[in-house]
């Protein structure tokens, strides 16, 4: 909550989606890694920028994490709101104590400006911080997006791109702490990872700002990752892309996401596909649209006009009197239809050629045939 994917989109908190989805674009272009290979900080540029847009770019998590911001900056922390500095457990101020207490169910905490569900999301998730030292819990999703070529979203195949992720340090072995060390139990907290204190008559617990609720401290850090248990690497995935893919679409990748603390199982990576122009085709879904220029005696008379398609070219029948702009369908000759056996249409805009130049023969026929029209 500390980071304000506002700011690192640089979109005021009152964007539209389309211009929350324009400032991603514009950023991710100028520090993807492909355009800038080695380049550690454009890396975590790209993985800031992508992770922001996950967020924003999604309208549940979007309402969601206003919500959260909202919270916080009213005293909200994971196990306790934050009065004078002393974080009380929810629990314990509603639940009672004893055998006979109950969990609080927060999505009945009414008038609290509808923060009910927020808390329920932090308790359910293992963000209480006494329960979250107790258990493994999942990894963190990380996003990423791949930019395939027009014939590549329709063909579909297999595409390798590289994700910047972490990775349990294989120095340390995901304690944080130097080789032949160990963490300690916290000296201010004697290991339980809260500190209590009375005031009002409630005891009022909060984590211990020492070691952040952990219970342990880390007296010598692991030098390569620094405490933290995990290490940068540049992962190369392969990633199968379904034929007729829609530009925007997602892939979500099983267990390619961060490791989970605590021994926990990894987070997904979820892939957003953006696809390339094609001169040829302007795509909407599995239908198709291009355009054909024929003669104007064919347009008058009718006849047959050569398209290009997916697959080659294919005769076009014109009726007789078509009219410039006429838009004529050649059926399942569009995009595949993903998870459907059958394709698209291809529809095809007839422009109409005038000459620019006349033989006199030309010109006197035309005149004819003007004159007739006139009588």
């Amino acid at each position: 909550m500390e980071k304000d994917y506002y700011k690192i989109l640089g979109v005021p908190r009152t964007a539209a989606p389309e211009e929350i989805k324009k400032a991603y674009r514009k950023l991710a272009k100028g520090c993807h890694p492909d355009t800038h290979p080695g380049d550690p900080q454009a890396e975590e540029r790209f993985k800031e920028i992508s992770q922001a847009y996950d967020i924003l770019g999604d309208e549940k998590k979007r309402k969601q994490y206003d919500q959260m911001k909202s919270a916080f900056s009213q005293g909200f922390r994971p196990g306790g709101f934050d009065f004078g500095g002393a974080g009380v457990d929810l629990n314990d101020l509603f639940g009672g104590a004893g055998p006979k207490s109950r969990r609080v169910n927060y999505e009945d905490l009414g008038g609290m400006g509808g923060l009910g569900d927020i808390f329920s999301q932090f308790m359910d998730q293992g963000s209480h911080f006494r329960q979250a030292r107790a258990a493994p819990q999942r990894g963190r999703d990380i996003s990423s997006a791949v930019t395939i070529s027009f014939d590549q979203a329709i063909a579909g195949g297999k595409v390798r791109l590289t994700v910047q992720r972490s990775q349990v340090c294989p120095e340390c072995s995901g304690t944080g702490a130097a080789p032949g060390t160990t963490p300690e139990p916290c000296p201010q907290c004697g290991g339980s990872g809260t500190v209590t204190m009375t005031q009002g008559g409630f005891g009022i617990s909060r984590p211990c700002p020492r070691c952040y609720g952990k219970g342990m401290v880390i007296t010598q850090p692991c030098p390569r990752c620094g405490g933290r248990g995990t290490a940068p690497v540049a992962k190369k995935v392969s990633v199968k892309i379904p034929a007729g893919i829609s530009p925007g679409a997602k892939i979500r990748l099983p267990g390619q996401g961060e490791p989970g603390p605590g021994g926990g199982p990894p987070g997904d990576l979820i892939l957003r596909v953006e696809v390339g122009d094609d001169p040829r085709f302007t795509r909407k879904g599995a239908d198709l649209y291009t355009r054909v220029s024929v003669d104007m005696v064919t347009a008058s008379l009718g006849g047959k006009a050569a398209v290009r398609t997916l697959t080659g070219e294919a005769a076009l029948k014109i009726p007789p009197g078509t009219q410039p702009g006429t838009v004529l369908r050649l059926r399942r000759q569009g995009a595949p239809r993903t998870g459907a056996d059958r394709k698209g249409d291809l529809f095809v805009t007839v422009d109409v050629a005038i000459p620019r130049k006349l033989s006199a023969r030309q010109k006197e026929l035309l005149r004819q045939l003007g004159d007739q029209e006139i009588s």
